[in-house]
């Protein structure tokens, strides 16, 4: 067995034969609760098992359990950059990032690269050099943009996750589609929840992301404003009092609730470069009713919209190779 495998098998039989927990609150630096019931000693454990699975790997945590290389982020900026073309009639936000916003269909194109496809989950996506241990995707843009290019295409924020009681994120309904290109050149796409895997299943994520908006912070030794989400609370599927966008209903890696690990049969190779397209919606969020439990929302069934597989093109160089 994979050695990383046999730590993580081994932390998950340490979490389920010693019940140790206690029932307490965690807070980040500027005061935001973090869960309303926090395991700090599986929390701990989790960190520990990814610091295990870097010494136990020759290369660190260099190799996949697929076999693909983590690649620096300049490899995977100039592949990103081979395998897409910027988005027609989309205006960038920054001149450094991959980010772009389309107004008219209240759009947001942001590129990136599959960062896991087999471990458990406390967001999708991430801004690249954050939490890419424990996202599907990882993206080429800072949180705080995608923010911005939400707010500018019509988006309302609401507030993130509240606890203590439990209360799930507000805001605008926001869609998130993943766009590649296939071993074969083909084009790919699919809605962000297929990805994503109720642990212990076979069933995917059902529950739309919300845009809550995350928050600032000032430091106090620089009094420099810093965006929260920024540290990688980007798309969440664990609940965070710091995410830009997060589901509307109740999860937590670190306790018996809902938890997620990626859907490993649906998502392509590591590395592999994801445009992703974040799409507002005027429906009430999905989950966020007692009686949504019982239905598949139709959203999931539904082709990916015309408009955003336009958005789906490779730079004419590298068209006119493939071609050939």
């Amino acid at each position: 067995m994979h050695a990383s495998r046999r730590h993580v098998l081994a932390a998950k039989r340490f979490v389920a034969t010693n019940p140790t927990s206690s029932k307490c609150t965690s807070n980040n630096r500027n005061g935001i609760n973090r869960t309303g019931i926090s395991s700090i000693g599986t929390r701990m454990l989790f960190g520990a098992v990814l610091c295990v699975m870097a010494i136990s790997c020759p290369t660190g945590l260099a190799q996949s359990d697929d076999g693909d290389a983590w690649l620096s982020p300049t490899e995977l900026r100039a592949k990103i950059s081979k395998a897409f073309a910027p988005p027609k009639e989309c205006r960038a936000l920054h001149p450094n990032d991959r980010i772009w916003i389309h107004k008219d269909q209240q759009s947001v194109i942001a590129d990136g690269f599959i960062a896991q496809r087999q471990a458990p989950l406390e967001m999708f996506a991430c801004p690249v050099g954050t939490k890419e241990h424990e996202s599907v995707v990882s993206i080429f843009a800072k949180s705080r943009f995608v923010h911005a290019g939400l707010l500018a295409v019509g988006g309302k924020p609401g507030s993130p996750a509240k606890f203590e009681p439990f209360r799930p994120a507000t805001g605008t309904t926001v869609r998130i589609y993943a766009l590649w290109f296939d071993e074969k050149g083909e084009k790919q796409s699919t809605i962000a929840q297929k990805w994503v895997r109720k642990m212990g299943t076979k069933e995917n994520l059902t529950s739309d992301w919300v845009f809550g908006g995350s928050g600032e912070y000032v430091d106090e030794a620089t009094k420099e404003r810093h965006y929260m989400a920024d540290s990688g609370e980007l798309v969440c599927v664990a609940n965070f009092g710091t995410s830009t966008l997060d589901i509307v209903v109740r999860s937590d890696q670190g306790n018996d609730i809902l938890s997620f690990d990626t859907f490993t049969d649906r998502i392509p190779k590591r590395n592999t470069p994801v445009r992703l397209v974040f799409v507002l919606s005027s429906d009430k969020p999905h989950g966020s009713s007692p009686e949504d439990a019982q239905k598949e929302p139709e959203f999931l069934s539904e082709k990916t919209p015309d408009f955003v597989m336009n958005w789906l093109e490779a730079p004419a160089s590298t068209a006119k190779k493939t071609e050939k």
